[in-house]
């Protein structure tokens, strides 16, 4: 489960208005504690404090079509012979990369299951090395 707070003063500011305990430390974990106590307050937290639960699925199947679009970028090139598609495969794989380290298990069809970042990192470089040495953004690095 990831956990997306809003701004620490409106969130503090709209517990207080519910009622709920607003301790100097430890807010968030006091703040989870009541928000979980009961599907009321759960409700009332993920519709209207600002909130955001993200739950990622258990497993998730790269499908052919995606696979074919994904190479598409990939063999894509410009009259002069340079990639045009790798940023955005690039941020693509990261999505991929970003699903498996939280836990999803990730499903290439007709291909190897990809559960560790390792496992995802053998599975992208082996389909597209090229990228490693020829393009400046890394799959690896979410700050380029």
């Amino acid at each position: 489960m990831q956990i997306q707070w809003p701004e620490h003063k409106a969130l503090r500011d709209w517990a207080r208005l519910q009622g709920w305990p607003t301790p100097w430390f430890n807010f968030e974990a006091a703040f989870l504690a009541k928000m979980f106590e009961s599907s009321v307050n759960f409700a009332r937290a993920v519709t209207e404090s600002g909130i955001e639960i993200h739950i990622p699925r258990q497993e998730y199947t790269l499908a052919t079509k995606k696979l074919q679009e994904l190479d598409a970028l990939y063999d894509e090139r410009s009259p002069s012979g340079q990639p045009v598609g790798w940023g955005t495969l690039v941020e693509e794989l990261r999505e991929i990369r970003r699903a498996v380290e939280a836990g999803v298990a990730v499903q290439v069809e007709g291909g190897p299951s990809l559960r560790t970042w390792q496992g995802f990192y053998s599975w992208a470089h082996g389909r597209y090395h090229m990228l490693e040495d020829g393009y400046d953004n890394w799959i690896g690095d979410d700050h380029a």
